[in-house]
C-alpha cells in the first residue's frame, strides 16, 4: 500500500462516488461492482475513506484489497463491509466482478427503531 498521511487521504461520500451527477437516492447506491469499479477505479485504487458504509460481495477476480493498512485477498465469495472513516484501496489482477452497496447512516437509522442497531454487527466494528 502506499505511504500517505491520514490526513490527506481523501474523503468520498455518496454523492461523489455516484455515476450520475446527483444520484437517485444520496443515502444509498446498489450497483454491479464491474461497472462501478471501470468508471471510478483510477481515483478508488489509491487509498480512500468513506463518508458512509460500504459493504462489497465479489461473484469472480481476485487482487488485494487493504483496509486500514492491513492486507486481505480479493476472491469470487468473499464480501468486505467497512464502516465511514476507514482506509482502504484496491489492487486487482485482471476483471472482477461482483456488487456493491453503499449506504449512509442517516439511511439506515431513519427506518430503525434502535438507533445503535448497527453498532451490535462485529462486521461493521473496525
Amino acid at each position: 500500500m502506499y505511504h500517505i498521511s491520514y490526513d490527506k487521504v481523501p474523503v468520498y461520500n455518496i454523492c461523489n462516488i455516484s455515476a450520475s451527477p446527483t444520484p437517485p437516492d444520496e443515502n444509498i447506491l446498489v450497483e454491479d461492482f464491474a461497472q462501478y469499479i471501470d468508471r471510478h477505479y483510477a481515483k478508488l485504487n489509491y487509498p480512500h475513506r468513506h463518508a458512509f458504509y460500504h459493504i462489497v460481495l465479489f461473484t469472480a477476480g481476485q487482487g488485494t484489497h487493504t483496509i486500514d493498512f492491513k492486507t486481505f485477498p480479493v476472491e469470487a465469495g468473499q464480501a468486505y463491509f467497512m464502516i465511514p472513516g476507514q482506509v482502504h484501496g484496491w489492487q486487482f489482477e485482471g476483471r472482477v466482478e461482483g456488487y456493491i452497496v453503499n449506504f449512509s447512516e442517516t439511511y439506515f437509522k431513519s427506518f430503525l427503531l434502535n438507533s445503535s442497531y448497527l453498532d451490535q454487527f462485529s462486521f461493521f466494528q473496525r
